[in-house]
């Protein structure tokens, strides 16, 4: 690979102390004033006050209370009023009370920055990356979370492991194989399962694996097959019973990193199914390994939710919202052992079955990003269409059709960027694809359309029946549902978009939300049924909550949970900037 610096700049660390402040002050973490620096300029002048030491900063206050800072312009403030440059250690230092929790912190932190230092030092950025396959820009999607300031945390990842298994580095890699006793491995499959694994492994490498079981002396009837991320299997190979999990020499299609690290798509054959598969590593906010129950509900909470939207005229016929089912799911699981699976996988179906002719897939994440021309990712969309109509066309493929969802039927979706793809043509949207739905997706049973269809939980798996509202998929409230459907489709997803087309191209975000609500407002006029039950859900309530991503992870829980109220830029009494 060639180099393009021969030491890494700042600009991550940088960016990794933005996210930083941004998310503690949007977070409302530390106690903060502002000033402003020129009337009637959205520019702002912060003055942030932590435990030991006083930062300052500029920056605005944004669509939804998005705190958007100027990167350059973060100092602390010295005892004898003089600004240094802030570091991680000081942030966090006056941040994270707790030293365990601060330690781990600062760790994730510094991880992030090393990861974006090697990728800076070793990777050769493509000039555009606007003619790239889906595929391809699930992998060479390199910014992570625009949120999180641990969006490369990655932890136990070596920088050989990066450069083996992370997105960026663009390499293909076999999946580990393995025979996992049955009595010890929980399958969720809606079909017959040798036609499945025929499907899947093709007959030639099911006939090797089957002839490898031979030879070692077990069958089919007493094994099943699991595959391991290669990582992984390093990592917990002391913890394997080799009685019970038994690794195997051949290995199938070859398969790459999406943005998300451990989903992977399948580089042999592109239509075939993206895998999700269990990593004991942190990114963001998250352990990466995957709840044995929700494996288990992946394929029933798929054909639940497409089963839906084939009944609805609306979401078959005009959006053609597509739902890419998480059909099959396994996971190794020990009598008496962990609920979440050390070892497991989810199939999902690729968005290349859905395709139609001239049309292709983008993820949403790529939407606001920058190339390295100093244009958006979306430029010369914007400029052939025009911004205005763009937008409205993008509005109604994506917002429109999730609330839909959540309106009509009372399911909600974790919508954030990741979990949407944009379809379109010669770049017109033309209709979305959703996925991730088996440990997010929420419904409040009084809400529920058909509260018949809703799958017996109970039956898929133990850890269901002693569950109570709020712990798994049924909520206590529709409150609830209306938090997590705009909470990811909203506060962390669409800002993104929005912020970037006022940056860029002087676009308001004020103007952005008046046309998401619009877009809203003139479906319901559609659908006067639909009228009352939006109305319980209140979305253009003054204020609603938002997740508080960071406090998650440096404070303990308190009543309420981790989440705080934000202006909502829905509400109709918001003023045109």
């Amino acid at each position: 690979m060639q180099k393009l610096h021969p030491l890494p700049s700042k600009k991550a660390e940088r960016r990794v102390i933005r996210q930083l402040l941004e998310a503690v002050l949007f977070e409302g973490l530390m106690d903060y004033e502002k000033t402003a620096i020129r009337p009637e300029d959205p520019l702002v002048s912060f003055t942030i006050y932590g435990n030991q030491r006083t930062y300052c900063c500029e920056g605005s206050i944004a669509a939804f209370d998005r705190v958007r800072l100027k990167e350059g312009s973060i100092r602390s403030v010295q005892s004898d009023s003089s600004r240094t440059e802030t570091s991680i250690e000081e942030l966090a230092e006056d941040l994270v009370p707790d030293p365990d929790k601060r330690s781990m912190l600062i760790h994730e932190l510094q991880q992030t920055v090393q990861l974006c230092e090697w990728n800076e030092t070793h990777l050769m950025p493509s000039p555009s990356r606007r003619t790239f396959s889906y595929e391809e820009l699930e992998s060479e999607i390199w910014e992570g979370h625009p949120y999180h300031p641990c969006f490369k945390a990655r932890t136990g990842f070596s920088l050989e492991d990066h450069a083996a298994f992370g997105p960026e580095a663009g390499q293909s890699f076999a999946l580990q194989w393995t025979a996992v006793r049955r009595e010890h491995c929980q399958i969720a499959l809606l079909e017959d399962e040798k036609e499945f694994w025929e499907r899947e492994l093709g007959p030639f490498m099911l006939g090797q694996l089957l002839m490898e079981l031979h030879e070692m002396g077990k069958t089919f009837e007493e094994y099943t097959f699991l595959p391991i991320h290669p990582w992984q299997v390093r990592q917990i190979k002391d913890e394997l019973d080799q009685g019970d999990v038994v690794l195997f020499k051949s290995s199938g299609d070859s398969y790459r990193a999406t943005q998300s690290v451990r989903t992977l798509w399948n580089v042999t054959n592109p239509e075939k199914a993206h895998l999700k598969l269990s990593m004991n590593m942190v990114n963001t906010s998250s352990l990466r390994t995957l709840d044995t129950h929700a494996i288990c509900a992946a394929p029933h909470i798929s054909n639940w939710i497409a089963d839906t939207v084939e009944g609805d005229p609306f979401l078959k016929e005009e959006a053609s919202l597509i739902v890419l089912k998480e059909y099959a799911g396994a996971a190794y699981q020990p009598k008496g052992g962990e609920t979440q699976s050390k070892l497991g996988a989810i199939w999902r179906e690729s968005v290349r079955l859905y395709l139609e002719e001239d049309e292709e897939a983008v993820p949403f994440t790529a939407l606001p990003l920058m190339e390295r021309d100093g244009s958006l990712f979306i430029d010369k969309w914007l400029k052939h269409y025009g911004i205005e109509n763009w937008l409205k066309r993008l509005l109604e493929v994506s917002v429109v059709p999730v609330w839909h969802l959540l309106a009509a039927h009372g399911l909600a979706v974790e919508a954030h960027a990741q979990n949407m793809i944009l379809l379109h043509k010669n770049g017109w949207p033309t209709r979305v694809a959703l996925r991730d739905f088996h440990d997010s997706t929420e419904y409040h049973h009084d809400f529920l359309e058909k509260p018949s269809q809703v799958p017996d939980f109970t039956e898929i798996h133990e850890q269901f029946k002693n569950g109570g509202e709020d712990e798994f998929y049924w909520m206590s409230s529709i409150e609830a549902l209306r938090e997590l459907v705009m909470d990811t489709l909203f506060v962390f997803h669409l800002t993104e978009l929005s912020f970037a087309l006022e940056e860029h191209y002087g676009y308001s975000e004020s103007k952005f939300w008046r046309l998401a609500g619009e877009a809203l407002a003139g479906h319901l006029s559609c659908y006067p049924e639909l009228i009352f039950r939006n109305y319980l859900l209140q979305h253009t309530a003054p204020m609603i909550y938002a997740e508080s991503l960071l406090k998650r992870k440096v404070r303990k829980e308190e009543a309420g949970g981790f989440r705080h109220l934000v202006t909502n830029s829905l509400a109709h009494d918001q003023k045109e900037n």
